[in-house]
């Protein structure tokens, strides 16, 4: 009999600690809130399964909240505020309920509840928060309903199926009372109070392991030394504090075990080390306390061996026995064993599943599961999935609950899989092997650098260092042990892994300063215990907030109307100092100006002041100060030697302007410069860059004193300048030379092809090349690519192109496009010699060290382009390694850069991993402020961050991706950087794609011989079995059998159509419903209908060729490709307005005899369908049809046309990447208060 898999499932519970124990107050409430939604339901499901065992991790830390919260007696901020009447609270309590408890409509929980999400996006298209804005941004029954909305979504839908009284509230959804949110809380509290009782009932029934931790959730490796962190990165930058407490770790762990001990009634036998940190000194420290095992990281068992964890092309390790078993360390005077968890199994569950159907992705584990089980010898394995318990349910559906029922009723039912404990396995099959070393690491690349080693990291070290020495220190002096037991607990709160994680750029919570503040508390509570007074440093934030909601640069030119009336969206694309925002989050200034806009164009400079709200008196006067000459020293109080001064004085309804120089005198000249601006709003005015008296590509520096009454009440920005580059030099002297350009791409027709990015990489360059530009083109050199077919020549061997700090080789080949482009391809058979070009477990390893070699490949060539053009997610990450990589070196720091979206769907989420293979985990997360892109590796989402310029395949399209509906949750980044977005329709290869050569057609044409398109037409009947007759109408239909491509509206009119007097040729594949659609009509209508199922280029070109119409309903269609071919051979498309169809296609008119088609706008099939009819009437009048295949073929779809705007868009990221480095080199940072 086959031995079944043993499987250890270890669930992590664990949450900072939130509670000020000086005050008794919570000041986060997500103990509760996961306590209602995740901590019970875990364990609960368990009951409808008794055959499924799983491991828990309770932290002690956590453990203790939840018995506070049940014995009563505590505070929570934010439940505090539910409970008040709302017509109650203070303008500071309105704007933090807005700001803190609307989360991010990117969250499965929110989006599926239509009140909350319509709350949380009014506060989203809010903007940037201000304290003013914030208070009066919802009314009073909006707030009311934000608060129960709050509280009520963190409720598990199981409990709210239980209860009817919540049932009910959700069935309301809206106009809630003060008190609909009291059952709410009770029920949380219900929840709250089953919780602990029910794991300690798992364990008594044998069901599961309790483990523990230390107690505050210390990373234990850096407590013992926090210079161990420079084994795995010897180059880490560390603390200057370094601290030295090492018994710490002793004192977290011994209390733990003592507090699981005393809630649970046994003594653990495991222990989950934070953050699956261990070291040598560790593991033996936990040996020492009599534990039996404890739980790593795949990673670090690796560099343990000095032998990697090897997996085949479907991701199954290739030696199951290296990973899937215990191993045995020797402690002091006991051993201890180590399991090391299945990263990818664990991070399936934590960031993949979450996106597929619940059972899909249940099977998908058991398959892979029983893929490990079948290649199990004689020793039993043991497949450990270890993850957080709570964190992933939050993007799943139903809060996991389908999938997590699913998984176990298979597990149940499964007999090649056993789930067990791993103190079970352990006890039947004890470690054989032992481990002679241990790699000092964690669960995140096997090392430390997100908790140390970043500037905000080593900061919050130091302060921690400073304060434990202190306590030291009184420790030592032997003062009031009540006062030191309060200190020293505070020390150790102090100590947890938590706080570090949000410091630095790795991670971004959007709460960001409450971390901050709260770390920053508990340090202080040490002093205060002690009756001292903390350091001033503990009142200053450590977290740097800049690039954030308290600035932003402008993204392109701008030219505002200015008649008193503010256009947001002529400004949106400006520059902005929000100076609300600078003083903090909920502490707006004393001053007058709420925001700073700024902006140009090639003429102007363009300045906006907005006012805080209706309340506050208008300023009386502004004062703007403009630098001088470069050359001029800066020695000023802005910063700068300011020059020039403009004042801007209310006059009436209109605001008054004079710039004069600061000389002496100049107050009884003229103004250099005078003009009236209207007033309203807000202050709103152009400045001529003319008179300002700086030369194109010069910086000029600006600060704005207010002042009301006469008196100054504040310099804006308070500390630093504004600059703004004067533009007009950028193309000085060369704006018809020819450009460099270096196209990089995944796919490259006729090389290697799965979608049309592969046709626009192949045809782009050689438009481009026709237009005199210097252009090249890389791609990676798949297996499938025959270097004597091709001509490849070998130009560069040996390329060290590094991929996690480590030089990994890699060749270069060139070959030709067409004889005329060159293109080069980069060679490395570990990375590409497999069958197949996407879906691989490595494809963020692989096709990041393809764009990292298409950058080192650029200076053995000797070849430095204007602009990298980049396309879609596979080298999304160019723009970004320039900007953070190789921004200092002088070779590559002027390359700009163009990213093309072809596919959004398509974006490129990996685990934080991908960061260390890009060598770009220093800088971290790109932390655009929204959730759903803040805590992943996000690559497209960096592409669109970093990149000079952005666009997508169709000028509709790009607008389209702006909303919800079509923005593939990217939405709200595409609306941040919109001033850099464009749409440039893609073309065809007339070449190629010309009916007059093609030699797939029996009788080419073209549009002075339109009337030969019959005997193709003729000939298309005669092959696909129809009957030939010339006054029949053939419509033609070339797709991807999928929804996307209409295929449901056409479903819902197939029984019309075979009715109405037309032929139909199908061509394609795709779901099998529709595939089986097709085949079955074609058998039920012979005369009507052809269906070939696959893809016959030859055919597909006399189906172009032969057919009147063209048919492409699409839902979406970014830019389509049939429907430009279509009417290069003078076949009418029919097509529903959206995307590249909206753009290309213009209705036909009957009465002014123009357009090029048959447009409906509704996706509905009777709007279809009536398309169809009218173009069948068309049809039958002979000069109208006629003239409308003349428009068709009139209009231009070649690439020579879609090249020149190309040309437009390289040369407008050379502008914006000149004036972002301006930016970036200004003296004085506008992005740094």
């Amino acid at each position: 009999m086959t031995r079944p898999l043993h499987v250890a499932f270890v669930w992590h519970m664990h949450q900072p600690y939130y509670k000020d124990d000086l005050s008794n107050s919570f000041l986060l409430p997500w103990v509760r809130l996961r306590a209602a939604k995740d901590y019970y339901k875990m364990p609960a499901l368990l009951d409808g399964y008794p055959d499924v065992k799983l491991t828990f991790n309770l932290v002690p830390a956590l453990v203790e909240q939840i018995q506070d919260y049940v014995d009563g007696g505590v505070q929570d901020v934010y439940m505090e505020l539910a409970r008040r009447p709302v017509s109650g609270l203070s303008a500071d309590e309105r704007g933090f309920v807005a700001r803190w408890m609307t989360e991010s409509g990117q969250i499965r929980r929110v989006r599926q509840y239509p009140r909350y999400l319509e709350l949380v996006r009014k506060r989203e298209q809010a903007g940037p928060p201000t304290a003013g804005g914030l208070a009066t941004l919802f009314s009073d029954a909006e707030l009311r309903d934000l608060l129960v909305w709050f509280n009520l979504s963190w409720i598990g839908p199981e409990a709210m199926e239980d209860n009817p009284e919540i049932a009910e509230l959700v069935r309301k959804g809206r106009f809630f009372s003060d008190a609909d949110v009291d059952p709410v809380l009770r029920v949380q509290f219900e929840l709250l109070r089953k919780v602990l009782p029910k794991y300690r009932e798992l364990q008594e029934r044998g069901q599961a392991e309790l483990i523990t931790s230390p107690y505050y959730h210390p990373i234990l490796p850096l407590i013992r030394d926090l210079g161990i962190a420079r084994v795995a990165r010897p180059d880490l930058k560390m603390p200057r504090a370094m601290f030295k407490h090492a018994d710490d770790a002793a004192e977290q762990l011994r209390l733990g075990i003592e507090a699981h001990r005393r809630h649970f009634g046994r003594r653990p036998r495991g222990v989950w080390p934070p953050e699956a940190a261990v070291s040598e000194d560790v593991v033996r420290l936990a040996a020492d306390h009599r534990l039996e095992w404890m739980l790593s990281d795949e990673g670090v068992l690796s560099r343990s061996l000095a032998s990697p964890i090897i997996r085949d092309a479907q991701g199954q390790v290739t030696q199951p026995e290296q990973l899937y078993t215990p191993y045995r360390v020797q402690g002091h005077d006991s051993p201890i064993h180590l399991v090391f968890r299945d990263a990818p199994l664990s991070n399936a569950i934590g960031f993949e599943y979450q996106n597929s159907p619940a059972d899909e992705a249940a099977a998908d584990l058991v398959r892979r599961l029983r893929a490990i089980q079948q290649r199990q010898q004689d020793r039993p394995l043991l497949a450990v999935i270890a993850l957080d318990g709570e964190n992933c349910w939050d993007s799943y559906e139903a809060n996991g609950n389908p999938f997590l029922h699913s998984l176990y009723s298979r597990l149940s039912r499964e007999p090649d899989l056993k789930t067990v404990t791993v103190s079970e396995f352990i006890a039947e099959f004890p470690a054989e092997r032992a481990l002679s070393r241990i790699h000092p690491g964690s669960w995140i690349n096997a090392n430390f650098d997100t908790w140390v080693g970043d500037a905000e990291h080593n900061v919050a070290w130091d302060l921690l260092a400073q304060a434990r020495d202190f306590l030291s220190e009184r420790e030592r002096a032997a003062d009031d042990h009540e006062q030191l037991a309060s200190a020293r607990r505070e020390a150790l709160i102090a100590q947890g892994s938590d706080w570090f994680w949000w410091f630095g750029r790795s991670h971004d919570s959007g709460m960001d300063q409450i971390w901050d503040s709260l770390f920053r508390l508990h340090l202080r509570n040490i002093y205060m215990s002690l009756k001292r007074t903390p350091p001033a440093e503990l009142y200053r934030p450590i977290a740097n907030d800049t690039g954030g909601s308290a600035s932003k640069r402008p993204h392109r030119k701008i030219t505002p109307k200015l008649n008193g009336v503010v256009d947001q969206e002529e400004w949106e694309a400006g520059g902005y100092v929000d100076v609300s925002a600078l003083f903090g989050a909920m502490h707006p200034p004393t001053g007058a100006v709420r925001r700073i806009w700024f902006g140009h164009d090639d003429r102007n400079l363009y300045l906006r002041f907005d006012l805080l709200p209706t309340g506050r008196p208008r300023p009386v006067e502004l004062e703007i100060f403009f630098s001088g000459s470069p050359k001029q020293p800066s020695n000023g109080n802005f910063g700068f030697d300011p020059a020039l001064r403009l004042t801007a004085k209310t006059s009436g309804a209109d605001v008054e302007l004079e710039l004069r120089e600061l000389t002496p005198g100049a107050h009884l000249r003229q103004p250099r410069w005078a003009d009236r601006a209207t007033g309203g709003e807000a202050f709103a005015f152009a400045v001529p860059f003319e008179a300002l008296g700086h030369d194109p590509g010069e910086t000029v520096e600006m600060v704005a004193v207010a002042h009301e009454k006469g008196k100054p009440v504040e310099q804006l920005p308070p500390t630093g300048s504004i600059p703004v580059r004067v533009p007009g030099d950028v193309f000085s002297g060369r704006q018809n030379q020819p450009l460099k350009i270096l196209l990089v791409a995944a796919e490259v027709a006729p090389f290697a092809k799965v979608g049309g990015l592969a046709d626009v990489a192949g045809a782009l360059p050689k438009a481009l090349k026709a237009m005199g530009h210097d252009v090249r083109v890389v791609m990676p050199r798949y297996g499938s690519i025959d270097v004597e077919k091709y001509g490849l020549r070998r130009i560069v061997t040996n390329l060290g192109v590094p991929l996690a700090h480590q030089p990994v080789n890699a060749d270069v080949l060139e070959g030709r496009i067409a004889g005329e482009v060159p293109i080069y391809f980069i060679d490395n058979q570990q990375f590409f010699g497999r069958d197949g070009m996407y879906g691989f477990w490595d494809d963020d390893a692989r096709f990041i060290f393809f764009s990292r070699a298409a950058l080192e490949m650029l200076r053995p060539l000797d070849f430095r382009p204007d602009v990298i053009h980049v396309n879609d997610w596979h080298t999304a990450v160019i723009p970004n390694m320039l900007a953070r990589l190789y921004a200092a070196d002088p070779f590559y720091a002027d390359i700009a850069t163009v990213l093309t979206i072809h596919n959004l769907a398509f974006q490129g989420v990996f685990g934080y991993g991908a960061l260390n293979l890009a060598d770009l985990e220093q800088w971290g997360l790109i932390k655009p402020g929204m959730p759903g892109l803040d805590d992943i590796v996000n690559l497209l989402g960096r592409g669109l961050y970093f990149s000079d310029v952005v666009n997508t395949v169709s000028n509709r399209y790009a607008e389209e991706i702006l909303t919800p509906e079509y923005g593939e949750k990217m939405d709200p980044l595409l609306r941040v950087f919109r001033g850099k977005l464009h749409g440039i329709i893609n073309g065809i290869d007339y070449d190629l794609f010309n009916p007059s050569t093609d030699a797939s057609l029996v009788a080419p044409y073209d549009i002075a011989s339109i009337e030969k398109k019959v005997e193709n037409k003729l000939a298309l009947q005669k092959e696909v079995g129809l009957p030939q007759d010339p006054a029949i109408p053939v419509i033609g239909l070339i797709s991807r059998l999928y929804d996307q491509k209409g295929l449901d509206l056409i479903a819902n009119i197939m029984w019309g159509l075979t009715r109405l007097n037309l032929q139909l040729v199908v061509l394609g594949a795709g779901d099998a419903r529709y595939e089986e659609m097709f085949r079955a009509n074609a058998r039920d209508n012979p005369g009507k209908v052809s269906a070939t199922i696959g893809f016959k280029p030859v055919l597909a070109q006399q189906i172009y060729a032969g057919s009147d119409m063209f048919l492409m309903p699409s839902r979406f269609e970014p830019c389509g490709l049939g429907q430009l071919i279509s009417l290069r051979y003078g076949t009418i498309p029919i097509v529903r307005a959206t995307g590249g169809l909206a753009d290309t296609i213009d209705d036909w008119d009957p009465v002014q005899q123009t357009g090029n088609g048959f447009v409906f706008t509704a996706y509905d099939h009777w709007d279809l369908f009536a398309q169809v009819v009218r173009a069948l009437e068309t049809f039958r009048q002979t000069s109208p049809w006629r003239r409308l295949q003349a428009n068709a073929m009139s209009t231009d779809v070649s690439w020579a046309n879609s090249a020149e705007k190309y040309v437009g868009l390289y040369r407008s990221a050379m502008g914006n990447h000149a004036e972002s480095r301006e930016y970036s080199a200004a003296a004085s940072d506008p992005y740094s208060w």
